[in-house]
Formats: structure tokens, sequence, C-alpha cells
């Protein structure tokens, strides 16, 4: 696998939205949503993955002013620990991406941890890092800033904006524009960018 082209490889973009910023201090997932980025880095958008989330807690307004995803909204939806083997069978072997994926990851582990599950990944591309890699000089590599520095659309919906399917679609699309950058510089499989640049990796075993 660590020979092969990217554009020969499939890629599960993921994102999630949260009541808080850490899981050690109590925060949950209220939504978790990915997107499939096929051979020829192709996005996807109709094999996709997305789900509400209750979090058994309420959701403090800082988070739905953020995200749009209140109590009542998750209230009849399926606990964490019920979505995410889900997730995780849609990732099948793919490889996985995120966007500051440290963040992300830290609540997946949190829930399945609780339950005494693993995530059984091995480790995540954060595109934070790879876009550093492959665009040099930014002065914010925040989604935000990527989509409007690469002018990125995607057909969805303005109102889908920070929920989980709209930056995991961004997100998607916005790896496929930085590997395809990176190609210039003769970085065309996983070994070649862990070798150059090996801080884009999330290694957990």
């Amino acid at each position: 696998m660590y020979n092969t082209p990217f554009t020969e490889m499939s890629f599960t973009v993921f994102d999630t939205e949260t009541t808080g910023m850490s899981p050690a201090r109590g925060a949950r997932l209220v939504e978790i949503a990915a997107v499939r980025v096929k051979p020829g880095l192709v996005v996807d958008l109709q094999d996709t993955f997305s789900s509400l989330i209750n979090p058994k807690t309420d959701i403090p307004y800082q988070a739905y002013a953020i995200h749009g995803i209140n109590t009542r909204m998750v209230a009849d939806k399926p606990e964490a620990y019920q979505v995410l083997p889900q997730f995780l069978e849609f990732t099948g072997n793919s490889i996985v991406a995120a966007h500051n994926a440290g963040f992300d990851y830290s609540f997946l582990t949190h829930h399945l941890e609780e339950k005494g599950l693993s995530t059984g990944l091995r480790c995540i591309i954060d595109t934070v890092k790879l876009s550093r890699a492959a665009e040099k000089g930014l002065k914010s590599y925040s989604l935000d800033n990527l989509i409007h520095h690469f002018d990125m659309k995607i057909p969805l919906p303005d109102s889908y904006r920070h929920r989980a399917l709209f930056d995991a679609a961004h997100t998607a699309l916005l790896l496929c524009i930085c590997l395809k950058k990176l190609a210039n510089e003769d970085i065309c499989t996983p070994a070649q960018l862990f070798t150059r640049y090996r801080q884009t990796f999330h290694i957990f075993r």
C-alpha cells in the first residue's frame, strides 16, 4: 500500500461536530460525516456517510452557534457507540483523512474506549499539515481560509456550512488539490509523502 500511487487509492475523508473542544473535559460528538475519494482523486458525493449523534447531554449555545445542531435535533438519534462502528465499516480499507485530524480522532477514541472498543485505524492524513506542505506561505490553514484560497465550490446548500458533511466534502476536495500539487514535487505515494513530510500523518500503531 505504501508504494501505491495516490491516484490508484481510495480515501475516506471525515469530519465531526461536537459539544465542545475536549472529550477529556466532557465534550461529546453530535455528528460525524464522511465522503469517499475514489481512484483518480475523484470526490464522490454519492458515496457518503452521515449521522447525527445523541450526546446524552445538552448542547451548549456556543457549540450550537457554530454548527447549528441543537439538543432537540439529536434527542431521538443513536449514541456514538452505535454510530462509530458503522462509520468504521464505511471506511473499510481506505486511507482516512481529516482536517486537524488529532481533534477528530480524539473523539473517536474517547467514545469507543468507553465501550472497550478500538478504531482499528493505523493512521490518518491531516489535511492541515498536508496543505502546509502543498501550499506554503499562507497566513491561515483553517478550512474556511483554504476554501476561499482554492475557490472551492461544491454543490451543497449553504445551510450546510459547518455541518460535518459540508466540511468533509470540502476537506475531500482539499485533499485532492494538495495531492495533485505534491505530485509536481514527485510525491506520488504514501511512502514518498512520509519521507518528505512525515508530519502529515497521525500514526497510531
